[in-house]
């Protein structure tokens, strides 16, 4: 049996009887529809049990990708220039993607920024001013028309935006004692201290920033001119319809739309997992390898408010719903970085600061639901 093919078939029929769930009235029609989708998890629990074993036991070729390898000559003239006090520049794609940690260096062992900032669609404009956008708002509908009579007008809506590049900065501390550090371990520690403190600050923005000067047009700005029509979904708490509440929520009226990532705060994902039925089974199933609840993929992310939270006040901002695709993050710069032992050098310290030119905004429309807790009644 293909097992990623059945796997795929249970996901599509769970999604199915989500739906016909939501409209069903037939307490015996119900009760075999839970009692399929607890087949039909069981099921996939033990494929997922298989395909991971089986991903254990294959033999995989080592596969060396050496694109984005810097030569070791290079980060030595780096690491030269940077105890030179020397202003050196960095290529934004060296900051902007993944963590690589240096050998013999401990990274913090919990993880500092989230996914959010690798999975929105970042654009290099090295070089530019501001990034404008258009977007398609709706399509017409021909019409029927009798001879002789005018054609029917379908002229699509437009909307458009401008992203205006934001300066993004870090100062970093670090002690001599690094200095004595092998080139290479020298230059990755600091470049891997910029990177943690620029992607904290992009991934506030992308969902806090205020849309004014200077600032991101974050997915929860009411200046987010492509979200302007939309309505946020108001919910006093996190409950077993909730997660279908959301899903149905969001899209056209022709489709349940697919590829939307659910972005929450970690104490609201705590609350999905928590939900149970009176027989005393957890409600979803939660994924937490690859990431999902009930096949719905999720990021978490600090700067969500929990609406699970007491002290979460009502019309905050705690859940947004949609496809990443519908984010852009255009990158105006390289990311500048420059040193300095004069401000505490009777303490052994050496400074660095770091500027990147930066931006983004919503460009789908209303393509992001945003959930905000409701007044308790």
């Amino acid at each position: 049996m293909n097992l990623e093919l059945r796997r795929k078939e249970i996901e599509s029929r769970l999604t199915e009887i989500r739906g016909l769930a939501g409209n069903e009235t037939d307490i015996t029609k119900l009760e075999s529809l839970e009692t399929e989708t607890t087949n039909l998890q069981e099921e996939r629990s033990v494929i997922d049990k298989k395909m991971a074993i089986a991903s254990k036991t294959e033999i995989k070729p080592i596969v060396i990708d050496n694109r984005t390898k810097v030569d070791k000559e290079k980060l030595e003239q780096r690491a030269a220039s940077l105890r030179e006090s020397r202003v050196i520049q960095v290529s934004s794609e060296e900051i902007l993607l993944p963590d690589h940690t240096a050998s013999g260096l401990a990274p913090v062992p919990f993880a500092q920024v989230s996914t959010l900032v690798d999975r929105v669609n970042v654009i290099n404009l090295n070089g530019g001013e501001t990034y404008k956008k258009s977007f398609v708002k709706n399509n017409g509908i021909a019409g029927t028309t009798l001879e002789g009579q005018p054609y029917s007008e379908t002229e699509p809506a437009f909307g458009y935006l401008t992203i205006s590049k934001v300066k993004i900065t870090a100062y970093t501390e670090i002690t001599e004692e690094l200095e004595k550090l092998p080139a290479i371990p020298y230059q990755a520690e600091v470049l891997r201290n910029i990177n943690i403190s620029l992607k904290k600050k992009i991934s506030e923005q992308i969902l806090r920033g205020a849309g004014t000067t200077n600032t991101f047009t974050g997915i929860f700005s009411d200046a987010a001119v492509a979200l302007a029509d939309t309505t946020p979904l108001e919910i006093e708490a996190i409950t077993d319809s909730t997660l279908d509440d959301i899903v149905f929520a969001y899209g056209g009226d022709e489709e349940v739309e697919g590829g939307a990532v659910l972005i929450l705060n970690k104490n609201d994902l705590r609350a999905f997992a928590g939900l149970k039925t009176p027989e005393g089974r957890k409600v979803h199933s939660i994924d937490y390898v690859n990431k999902t609840i009930d096949g719905i993929p999720y990021i978490i992310n600090s700067n969500c408010k929990a609406i699970s939270d007491s002290n979460t006040a009502a019309g905050e901002y705690g859940i947004a719903y949609g496809a990443l695709k519908n984010y852009e993050a255009p990158v105006f710069s390289p990311v500048e970085i420059g040193k300095s032992t004069d401000y505490k050098f009777k303490d052994g310290i050496i400074s660095y600061k770091a500027s990147v030119f930066t931006g983004g905004n919503v460009v789908g429309y209303n393509g992001f639901l945003r959930i905000k807790k409701k007044a308790a009644a």
